[in-house]
């Protein structure tokens, strides 16, 4: 019994050994010059910084997928044999827009704005308008209660009504819910469901509109379309509008403060469900483009666990050119992406050699990073 535990013993030694001895071999692929060779590609002038959308990026994409194929990685079987994950990305630019308030025309960049990624082509009219606090409805809180917004213009604010304790009423916590992010389209999405016709919105933490938010509103940088909150309802426009413009239809007297400082608005200020006169007219005209992006993507096939996936994944995107000057985004992540090329390498290396993973690896270096995607 001893000489077969022994046995054992030694056995399961030279096999441990055995295996790190594969470990390190296949590892000693990763070197200091491989990735100083694909880094000095991938952070070339060619690639001009790999901003998300544009010809940089896509040559990025092509030269990882060429890594790729070139070790035998496999596309992933979802893609259709392709190693590139492709997705939309819009960019718009404003062509016009106008709001009139009883016969007044509003100025742009001074009395209003119009957010082009969460506003379409169109226009409405009204004669009525309805304040709505903050234009939420909910099961915690609802500034909808006996309030008839069918045909009119919805009023109210971005953000959501906090406790006197300074916490927020519907998520009970110092953090804000999904009526403040995604906040505005959630809200408009009930305005819609409920009959309004469009929204003048305020943003009670920003009095005037500061030049960056008014070039913001007149282009846009590439974003991801989001599915809207309901599909069923088409979604209305809004302007976002100066406290200035505000509180020519609410009245001068108005307190933003005291209104945002209450611990439950609706109960404290009669204001909600004020329903005035105000003959709206309001247009909106945009162009968009649209450019794809894409994920690359390789894989190496487990054996018993291959329905299991492990993942090594970096962003390859980085800043781009701007006003001549390139940011070759060597560090963030050129290195990662390189790290996940040279890793991908020395995988598929002991694979090709018969020491193939027990789960299957993903391989896939991101864009859109940078965009917030």
């Amino acid at each position: 019994m001893r000489k077969l535990f022994f046995l054992c013993t030694v056995l399961m030694s030279i096999q441990a050994t055995a295996q790190m001895n594969d470990a390190e071999k296949y590892a000693a692929v990763i070197t200091g010059s491989n990735l100083q060779k694909h880094l000095t590609i991938i952070a070339s002038d060619d690639f001009e910084g790999r901003e998300t959308g544009t010809e940089g990026q896509r040559k990025a994409a092509a030269y990882i997928e060429s890594q790729f194929k070139t070790m035998g990685l496999l596309p992933a079987p979802a893609l259709n044999g392709s190693y590139q994950q492709y997705y939309p990305l819009y960019q718009d630019s404003l062509v016009n827009a106008g709001l009139i308030l009883n016969g007044k025309d509003a100025v742009f960049g001074k009395d209003f704005i119009t957010p082009l990624n969460t506003n379409e082509n169109g226009k409405f009219k009204s004669k009525k308008a309805v304040f709505v606090g903050y234009g939420i409805d909910d099961a915690k809180y609802s500034d909808y209660k006996d309030v008839n917004v069918k045909g009119k213009v919805v009023i109210f604010f971005l953000g959501e009504p906090k406790n006197a304790d300074g916490n927020y009423i519907i998520t009970g916590t110092k953090r804000g819910g999904e009526w403040s992010f995604p906040g505005i389209s959630k809200k408009l999405a009930v305005a819609a469901a409920k009959g309004a016709i469009g929204a003048l919105v305020i943003n009670p933490l920003q009095e005037t509109f500061n030049q960056r938010t008014i070039d913001n509103s007149k282009k846009t940088g590439v974003y991801f379309p989001r599915a809207v909150a309901d599909t069923k309802v088409k979604p209305i426009n809004y302007a976002l509008i100066s406290q200035e413009l505000a509180k020519t239809i609410v009245g001068q007297s108005f307190s933003f403060d005291a209104y945002l400082k209450s611990a439950k608005a609706s109960e404290q200020f009669q204001i909600n469900g004020y329903e005035t006169k105000l003959k709206t007219a309001f247009t909106f005209n945009k162009y968009r483009s649209t450019t794809n992006s894409s994920n690359v993507v390789g894989i190496i096939e487990g054996t018993d666990k291959k329905d299991e996936y492990v993942f090594l994944t970096g962003h390859y995107d980085h800043l781009g050119k701007h006003d001549g000057k390139i940011y070759y985004g060597a560090d963030d992540d050129g290195s990662g992406t390189c790290a996940v090329i040279q890793m991908a390498e020395a995988f598929s290396k002991a694979a090709a050699e018969g020491h193939r993973p027990r789960r299957t690896m993903v391989f896939m270096t991101v864009s859109g990073e940078e965009k917030g995607l």
